[in-house]
């Protein structure tokens, strides 16, 4: 089946180094499928990367000119000049070479359908949300079910991680409102909201993969240090963020991973390319226990009870209530705490002649 997708897809993995994309070219290829971009797609695409590129910039200006603002004898050298379009020009090249992608692969979107635009805008029909703004998702929508028509197959796959426009709530599927109109033009689409997804229902049956050989094939030290170096680049703010403090205390910024660390398999699939080469997906969930630093206010000694009343309609009487406010000093302690969040990993390990060959860290999620 011919495949669309969406751009939230590629914004998540600019230079389209995820597995799961071989997969999806590997399997378009067993299938003589196409993989298709609508022109609204690309050029939200282009508009991401070079709004990526102008953040990224800004960015590094900033820490550049507060890392000269403190250092004594050393000047950095500024940011050099970069030709923004000429870029945002030479990354389109690359997506189109690595997705495969010619002028025949594009799918242009047609004028006339402005007017059932404002009609779904104004009735709130999917996918224009309920305050009717999705016009892009509406275009996307329409663009889909023309190509569908004319396509060799009738049933196309769309990945998107639009759920929200394109799914009802809690629903892995197209939305009730969006399969009776594939229903009424004889069309079938499936929705997938990301790579994963697709790429499972690709699955193989390798018979030799089970759990018992993942799990005595697999090396735990491997995962735990792909996991450990995202810990420390990216995720530990993350996880301050979810830690529950007192009403009094507040987070130093310290937080340190201890050695104790709870692993097991969640879930895996397996996908056998063309040339014999197998992808391991695997989800292992960890339970870790951090180390997190917090500062507590140490409560003076005029802390108190604060009584009053307050009418009570049912029994037409006062009620007596009593809050504790706290009298706080200038006076701080520092203490540790533990914390153990369950944390799921994503990998996606290589398999020849039957032995595990790479392993690659993909993504990672609350348990």
């Amino acid at each position: 089946m011919d495949t669309i997708i969406d751009a939230n897809i590629i914004r998540k993995d600019l230079k389209l180094n995820d597995k799961n994309f071989e997969i999806l070219k590997d399997y378009l290829a067993k299938t003589n499928s196409k993989l298709m971009l609508p022109s609204i797609v690309l050029e939200e695409v282009k508009g991401l990367f070079k709004r990526f590129l102008l953040e990224s910039i800004n960015d590094y200006e900033k820490s550049l000119n507060k890392l000269n603002r403190t250092l004594l004898t050393t000047e950095l050298p500024k940011f050099p000049e970069l030709d923004i379009d000429e870029e945002t020009n030479k990354y389109i090249e690359y997506l189109n070479q690595k997705l495969g992608i010619s002028e025949d692969n594009i799918i242009s979107y047609k004028n006339d359908y402005l007017p059932e635009l404002v009609f779904r805008a104004i009735q709130r029909k999917k996918p224009l949300d309920n305050k009717g703004q999705q016009f892009r998702d509406g275009l996307l929508w329409l663009t889909i079910l023309d190509y569908a028509e004319t396509a060799n197959e009738k049933t196309i796959a769309f990945i998107s991680d639009n759920s929200s426009d394109f799914s009802d709530k809690g629903k892995a599927e197209l939305s009730t409102e969006l399969l009776d109109e594939t229903k009424a033009r004889n069309l079938k689409i499936k929705y997938f909201r990301n790579l994963d997804d697709f790429a499972k229902e690709q699955a193989s049956i390798i018979d030799f993969i089970t759990l018992e050989w993942i799990e005595n094939s697999i090396d735990f030290n491997i995962l735990a240090k792909l996991f450990d170096a995202i810990i420390e680049t990216s995720l530990k703010s993350k996880l301050l963020d979810s830690f529950d403090l007192e009403r009094n205390e507040q987070s130093t910024g310290y937080i340190e991973k201890s050695s104790y660390s709870n692993k097991q398999i969640t879930d895996f699939y397996v996908y056998e390319k063309s040339d014999g080469t197998i992808l391991l997906n695997l989800n292992i969930q960890f339970e870790i226990e951090f180390e997190v630093e917090v500062e507590k206010e140490i409560e003076g000694e005029s802390s108190h009870f604060e009584y009053s009343q307050k009418y009570n309609p049912v029994t037409d009487d006062f009620d007596l209530d009593m809050e504790y406010v706290p009298g706080l000093s200038n006076k701080y302690d520092y203490d540790y705490k533990y914390f153990y969040p369950s944390l799921i990993g994503k990998y996606v390990l290589t398999i020849t002649d039957k032995k595990i060959v790479n392993y690659e860290f993909k993504d990672w999620d609350w348990g």
